[in-house]
């Protein structure tokens, strides 16, 4: 099976081209955590990563700290490929802090330091605030802005859920053949398998619905065991009703994601050919999927 990951747009295929990612530091993450509450037996570190992934960043807290990884709490992940600012927390009860600026070095530099009492866990933030610079643009790209501003985009799942060459999408072709078999990263290929489907069921909705209203809490299928139908299975092929079925098998819960997004704070600035983007997400949304929206756009470090 070949994954085309040319999902429809909602204002039609963008004509600019241009790169993100030149360098690292052109796509930034500031997380808006939950803040602290002082004191408590979790330590709570706001960190700066840099091109390095959040759960090694964890592994790093566990061994400053002389604890287990599972005591290390985050809110989300952030793109490895990134300049990040997010929380952490590390479970010491009866403990002083270690000292934390060992942590300091050329992928990590600690913030802040404070107290807290609850384990940070997925989905503890208010959201994302991020700030991207998009280098040589072919033309100019306002009548692709300005109806951002006030408008939502189709809220797709990023690329990098499927993994570099779609790598997690092949591996879940092999997990339909052998689905209680050994697999590394089990969890992320079934992460891309409900992704996958989520996004062609929405690719499908907006080809179906032009020129209709954005319905901001329309809904859309995570497949897996549900006692009601889910929308959508008819017009998936037999594979990929096979990868249902097999959601289902292993007992995944089903679930729904919001099929549109709406960018908060949007504004941008033009220098030349290259443009800074900055806008806000709630969590769990990509800010490329707010990007393919604007530009069809190189990643200089994912190499697509």
């Amino acid at each position: 099976m070949t994954f085309d990951l040319e999902f429809s747009w909602a204002n039609g295929c963008p004509s600019a081209t241009g790169n993100i990612r030149a360098e690292v530091a052109h796509f930034k993450v500031f997380e808006q955590s939950i803040d602290a509450t002082g004191s408590g037996e979790h330590a709570y570190l706001r960190i700066c990563k840099k091109e390095t992934n959040t759960h090694w960043v964890a592994e790093k807290i566990a061994e400053v700290a002389g604890v287990d990884v599972k005591d290390v709490g985050f809110g989300g992940r952030k793109d490895r490929y990134s300049v990040s600012e997010q929380a952490f927390t590390c479970y010491l009860p009866g403990r002083s802090d270690p000292d934390w600026s060992r942590l300091d070095g050329p992928e990590v530099k600690v913030l802040k330091v404070d107290r807290t009492q609850k384990k940070l866990r997925k989905g503890d933030l208010w959201g994302n605030a991020f700030e991207i610079c998009l280098t040589q643009v072919s033309n100019r790209l306002d009548d692709r802005l300005q109806p951002m501003v006030n408008a939502s985009v189709p809220n797709y799942f990023g690329e990098q859920r499927f993994g570099q060459y779609c790598r997690n999408l092949s591996a879940a072709q092999e997990l339909v053949k052998r689905p209680h078999g050994r697999f590394h990263s089990r969890d992320m290929i079934l992460s891309a398998m409900r992704a996958y489907l989520f996004n062609l069921y929405l690719s499908n909705y907006i080809d179906t619905h032009r020129g209709c209203s954005r319905d901001l809490n329309a809904m859309g299928p995570l497949y897996g065991r549900s006692r009601d139908p889910q929308g959508g299975e008819a017009e998936l092929s037999d594979e990929l009703q096979q990868w249902v079925t097999t959601l289902r098998q292993l007992r995944l819960k089903a679930g729904v994601r919001k099929l549109w997004l709406l960018p908060l704070e949007f504004d941008w600035h033009r220098d030349d050919n290259n443009y800074l983007l900055r806008f806000t997400l709630p969590p769990g949304s990509y800010a490329t999927s707010v990007l393919r929206e604007v530009l069809r756009y190189k990643d200089e470090r994912r190499g697509g």
